[in-house]
């Protein structure tokens, strides 16, 4: 029985390998709009690295950075899959809620806002100074995809690469992105990943797909099963909805989209 037991938490390990949240890096925190700061952590392998990916959370967004990195939802599929990245060799940036946010966090209609894209600029602004050489990926989950499907669709060439994962496809509550129209001249630089089992009534499948088939954009299907169960559950990391059990796959489906990506711009250069 205990060496079952140590079969079964070696497996455990092995298959969360890559669901560790960033606990060593920098925080930065700078002013955005009047009276408003806004928080990053940022962490690099190297000072030169050729991809910053920028992780935007789902839920409400409040990270409530501190020197150690995230203290809340660390749970979360972006924020416990960052260390994946780093691995790769890319530089991450973890973005908190901006600190006129702080109380309740970032909900949709503050996410599609010119607010939101006055911040995400300062955002970008500051990883370029930063980061002078490196391509940008802005890649988000959940109700972060609807900041980033905000920049996509409104000032598409702010960053190189956008990534939606579990995207809140449906406007069920929340207005989400249903809406969103891509500029088909951009549409090269997007990718909509979706579970296939994703149950959370704003971001199921066949949500996700159709906001990829009606904008044009590339489009990676995953499957697992795995959580998930009541619906704040289903919503949640733990579950289909935050490919739970599947991180791996879907990052390495991810970074390889992104690495044709990155070598076709090489190429044209």
């Amino acid at each position: 029985m205990k060496r079952f037991c140590m079969v079964l938490a070696a497996l455990f390990v092995a298959a969360h390998a890559y669901a560790k949240p960033l606990d060593s890096g920098d925080l930065v925190t700078f002013p955005t709009r009047a009276g408003v700061t806004q928080g990053l952590f940022i962490d690099s392998p190297s000072p030169d690295p050729p991809l910053v990916v920028i992780l935007y959370s789902g839920n409400n967004g409040l990270l409530a950075l501190d020197s150690t990195g995230a203290t809340h939802w660390r749970g979360n599929f972006m924020i416990r899959t960052a260390d994946y990245w780093i691995n790769k060799g890319y530089a991450v940036v973890l973005v908190d809620a901006p600190s006129d946010r702080q109380a309740d966090g970032m909900d949709d209609y503050y996410r599609r806002s010119v607010d939101a894209l006055t911040d995400q600029r300062l955002i970008v602004e500051q990883v370029r100074k930063r980061f002078p050489n490196s391509k940008i990926a802005l890649v988000s989950t959940s109700r972060g995809t609807v900041t980033v499907g905000n920049v996509l669709e409104h000032v598409p060439t702010l960053a190189d690469l956008y990534v939606l994962t579990s995207p809140e496809s449906v406007a069920k509550r929340h207005p989400g992105i249903a809406d969103l129209d891509v500029d088909t001249n951009y549409a090269a630089r997007a990718l909509i990943v979706s579970n296939r089992h994703d149950v959370c009534p704003v971001s199921d499948f066949a949500g996700g797909k159709y906001l990829a088939e009606h904008n044009r954009l590339s489009f990676i299907a995953e499957d697992s099963n795995e959580g998930g169960g009541d619906l704040l559950a289903n919503c949640g990391g733990q579950s289909p909805h935050g490919f739970l059990g599947i991180e791996r796959k879907t990052l390495d489906d991810i970074n390889g989209w992104i690495r044709q990506k990155l070598a076709a711009t090489a190429t044209s250069q």
